[in-house]
């Protein structure tokens, strides 16, 4: 009798599982959905600052640095006569 009581172990502590439902397509599809919107919103946003940031480096660049090139109206062919005139 002494052996059958120390063999005998005390009843182990119950634990309850709780099954969840997996999330259905119609859930799956929203999120992916909000998720490519999110990640097309941040790459525009990024866009507009870089194309805000490098114009404003332009016009800066502009402002500071004398123009090289001169646009075509400030150009005149020959020596200094009417637009419309070529001399050679």
């Amino acid at each position: 009798m002494m052996m059958f009581a120390l063999q005998q172990q005390p009843p182990a502590q119950g634990f309850m599982v709780k099954i969840m439902q997996p999330p259905s397509d119609i859930e799956g599809l929203a999120d992916v959905l909000l998720g490519s919107l999110g990640l097309v919103g941040l790459l525009v946003v990024s866009a507009l600052v870089l194309a805000g940031l490098f114009a404003g480096g332009l016009y800066v660049y502009r402002l500071k640095c004398a123009d090289p090139f001169p646009s075509a109206s400030e150009q005149r062919p020959g020596d200094g006569g009417p637009a419309g005139s070529i001399t050679r």
